[in-house]
């Protein structure tokens, strides 16, 4: 019996007029390169229109193991079939599920992906910030091309939305959900350095821990509650976004500092403020829903973010109010038991000097998104956390290394 797991993940989002982004491809090439959390000998790729008004015409799908920049090594281009046919419409409003590509890949390994487009193929459904280059060619089908001739270049997803390998029957797969520090906002381009990426590096060397894959199913500027920018809310996507891959057990949940910080400030105005009653409740809305799939939650603190933006114009993005709405939250997250997990990332990223600010050498510069190095050290705690929750549950071990994982029964 076949056995499908998630191994990569961008989450379709609509397009933002404050973003500047691509108008379109017609008659173009995209080729988008990824690295897989676990790899395997068969692969089906997920694409997306969910935003678009109008059917989308794909000439060409193809899928190879990438080389340097755009090309890709040509023993491996696999042509990609949809029902059989190499040419598909992807449906306004609606995903697309290709048919299995047989192509051995390993745990770790980048792939790319090419898409052609013969008509105009207008852009309403995108991934903003992928932290990952992508190429856009001269007219011309250039899907089962080992270099391609680039026109421009791109760090957003385009209408791809998810890459699955078959997998033994034991293994499964860990879903993250949350927004731009998930999402891997300041993280080096084209460096795999987003938190959950370094967690997949962690996972892949793991005796334990080896047979998991890893979701990035974050969205930078996202909130738990509103839905008016940025793509669909955090309980809205939720069934998209984790119940709709196959063999999930877990989901890791980091969101509700944009619902915090974003009132206010150039962003959003006042009226959008929201209570922090409202975050515990959706908070509790999701782990009720993980529960009920039988998806066990690890519930993350929200990150210090003092500081934030300081001398920009979204310098009210970080208020005292704003503190101690965030400490409130991380106080029920630390102490209602309702999660299976909690991942201490505040105390993980925190000056200890300056408690309500990422320690220097975390942050990448605003005050609110970690570096590199920060991304790095959330993995490790994540790791830790994930760690506890798998051991037979025992009091004795709520804390494990000191280092901000936290057991709850």
């Amino acid at each position: 019996m076949e056995h499908w797991i998630g191994s990569w993940s961008a989450s379709p989002m609509n397009v933002w007029p404050g973003d500047a982004v691509l108008y379109g491809f017609h008659r173009q090439t995209v080729r988008q390169v990824l690295r897989l959390s676990k790899g395997g000998e068969r692969l089906r790729l997920r694409l997306s229109n969910e935003y678009g008004a109008s059917p989308i015409r794909i000439g060409a799908a193809t899928v190879a193991l990438a080389a340097n920049g755009s090309a890709v090594d040509a023993a491996t281009i696999r042509h990609v079939t949809f029902g059989g046919e190499r040419q598909t419409i992807l449906a306004p409003g609606a995903p697309l599920l290709s048919d299995p590509i047989e192509l051995k890949v390993a745990d770790l390994e980048q792939i790319a992906i090419s898409l052609y487009f013969p008509d105009f193929a207008p852009i309403e459904t995108y991934h903003y910030e992928a932290q990952q280059t992508a190429y856009v060619s001269e007219f011309g089908d250039f899907a089962g091309a080992a270099e391609l001739p680039v026109q421009q270049t791109s760090t957003s997803r385009y209408f791809l939305s998810a890459v699955m390998v078959e997998r033994g029957p034991g293994d499964a797969s860990l879903v993250c959900l949350g927004d731009s520090i998930t999402d891997g906002f300041g993280s080096t381009v084209d460096g795999n350095a987003r938190w959950p990426d370094r967690l997949a590096e962690r996972f892949a060397i793991s005796s334990r821990l080896s047979g998991i894959g890893v979701l990035n199913q974050g969205i930078g500027g996202n909130r738990l509650l509103v839905s008016r920018a940025r793509g669909a809310n955090a309980l809205s996507r939720f069934d998209r976004d984790v119940l709709s891959f196959p063999n999930v057990r877990w989901v890791s949940v980091l969101e509700g500092i944009n619902d915090i910080g974003w009132p206010e400030t150039m962003l959003a105005g006042g009226q959008e403020a929201v209570a922090v009653e409202n975050l515990i409740s959706a908070y509790r809305q999701i782990i009720a829903r993980a529960h009920l799939n039988g998806i066990k939650v690890l519930l993350g603190t929200l990150p210090p973010f003092g500081g934030a933006f300081e001398g920009q114009p979204l310098r009210t993005f970080y208020s005292a109010t704003k503190e101690r709405d965030r400490q409130t939250v991380n106080a029920w997250i630390m102490t209602s038991g309702e999660a299976d997990a909690v991942v201490d990332f505040e105390r993980a990223l925190a000056d200890p000097a300056n408690p309500s600010r990422l320690l220097s050498a975390f942050d990448c510069g605003d005050g609110l998104h970690p570096s590199d190095d920060g991304y790095a050290e959330m993995a490790r705690v994540f790791e830790s956390a994930f760690e506890a929750l798998l051991v037979a549950s025992n009091p004795s071990q709520l804390r494990i290394d000191g280092g901000g994982g936290r057991m709850v029964r």
